[in-house]
């Protein structure tokens, strides 16, 4: 296995400073049971174990004096719409019941199926039974829009379309059904030591049964010989030689920068649609931060507005919208005695859209002010340890196209048959998994990506 980076994980991965661990992206996960189903085929036992999150996240909306916890517990959940939404428990139950039947509907003919051709794709679409045909052509905000009347209740319903890396006014509205897994089917968890224990374990596992792993390495072209990939070259000129090749780079990115393929050339790579870059920030403090919760969001009074322009840098100088995670929270060891280790997401504009990132501790000081101002602490004056990465540092660390943090985003045009395939179409010896192959962004999505990938190379293999 070669690596760019310095260690396994990619995005999952793991910023160690003064004396703090920090995850660097997902904090949290949802679809444990994709992982079950990892380890039952590897015929392996668990190298990490899981925490499950209750409650799952908490939501601070600017102008609403309560924060809101959100319960997988129906009737804990409904305490928390009493002011807001009336009749709560009915909608709710009504439009997870929906979403449970577009789940079961839809997943297995989908998400977990390769296709080998447009064909192929129609015909496992037409399986999906014809009531779900609407919501092809609305996007989430429309669809919770039609099953809750309050803005507090579709705003907090709609975030899991920011874990697709996009906002719920851009996302297709059959991605309601992850209502369904963060609320009913599996809820969310993270993992005993940190999430790179995830990585950790896994290598572990792969070093046991004799793989080799070579870092700070960059794969920066190909050598073709009869329709296939005869060697993979690095930085440095060496020549990496296999039977088949997996790339784990960014499936879009890797066709055109290093294979070639005209149809992914620059030109084209701006025209289709991508995630939003992450700004991070990883914060060491002194002391106790009160008022906050594993999983936090804070949001504005202007979330239409604001979720409309976030990804084009239209918010100019607004106090951004952020998520929170007190990582030391789950585990303390993240953090010396008497300290707190905190990640700051803010969902920002790619480099399409914003290519100065000089003002990266101005924005990062007026979250902090925020914070500190929500959460009636005085964090500026605690922090012992502050890093912050720009879409430039995500760019660069792991090769993501205009430091778009989760890749191609899950526009209809892009999804299924119409997502770069994993499997490449003129070397057959080179296959992809991943966020930007099928099917899709998130961890969840990378784990069944990998054995959709496997069933390809086995194939190929065996020829």
């Amino acid at each position: 296995m070669i690596e760019k980076h310095h260690q396994a994980g990619g995005r999952l991965n793991t910023l160690s400073k003064d004396g703090f661990t920090f995850d660097m992206g997902p904090t949290f996960f949802s679809m444990s049971y994709e992982f079950d189903k990892l380890i039952d085929e590897c015929n392996i036992d668990y190298p990490f174990e899981f925490i499950e999150l209750d409650p799952l996240f908490t939501v601070n909306i600017k102008g609403v004096d309560k924060p809101f916890t959100i319960y997988k517990d129906i009737d804990k959940l409904t305490e928390q719409f009493i002011e807001f939404e009336p009749n709560f428990k009915e909608k709710i139950t009504a439009h997870l019941n929906k979403t449970e039947t577009l789940y079961h509907d839809t997943v297995n003919h989908i998400v977990h199926n390769n296709f080998d051709s447009l064909f192929d794709y129609f015909t496992k679409l037409t399986k999906v039974p014809l009531k779900h045909t609407p919501l092809l052509y609305k996007n989430m905000w429309s669809e919770l829009c039609q099953s809750f009347d309050s803005q507090e209740a579709r705003m907090i319903f709609s975030l899991v379309g920011f874990f697709l890396g996009a906002t719920p006014f851009d996302t297709p509205a059959v991605y309601s059904l992850l209502n369904y897994v963060e609320l009913k089917h599996d809820g969310y968890h993270n993992v005993k030591g940190g999430m790179y224990k995830i990585v950790e374990g896994v290598t572990g596992v792969l070093k046991d049964k004799g793989v080799q792993f070579i870092y700070n390495t960059e794969i920066t072209g190909a050598k073709a010989k009869n329709g296939t990939i005869d060697a993979l070259t690095d930085k440095n000129g060496k020549e990496w030689r296999a039977d088949a090749y997996i790339i784990n780079s960014d499936a879009a990115w890797f066709r055109g920068k290093v294979l070639k393929h005209k149809e992914y050339r620059e030109e084209k790579l701006k025209r289709k649609k991508w995630t939003m870059a992450p700004l991070t920030i990883y914060l060491g403090v002194k002391g106790d931060i009160k008022n906050l919760s594993h999983h936090n969001y804070f949001l504005g009074n202007n979330f239409n507005k604001y979720a409309n322009r976030v990804f084009k840098n239209r918010t100019d100088k607004e106090t951004p919208y952020y998520y929170v995670n007190v990582q030391s929270m789950s585990n303390p060891n993240a953090a010396p005695t008497g300290h707190q280790a905190l990640f700051i997401l803010i969902p920002s504009p790619h480099l399409l859209y914003k290519k100065d990132w000089s003002d990266k501790n101005e924005v990062a000081n007026r979250v902090i002010e925020d914070l500190s101002n929500k959460t009636r602490c005085n964090i500026m004056n605690k922090i012992v340890s502050k890093t912050v990465f720009t879409p430039y540092d995500w760019r660069d660390m792991f090769n993501l196209y205009k430091g778009s943090g989760l890749g191609l985003a899950h526009d209809m045009s892009q999804t299924g048959w119409f997502r770069p395939a994993n499997r490449d179409k003129k070397y057959k010896n080179i296959f992809f998994t991943g966020a930007s192959t099928i099917p899709g962004t998130g961890l969840p999505m990378a784990v069944i990506s990998s054995g959709l990938t496997t069933e390809r190379v086995i194939k190929h293999l065996k020829k």
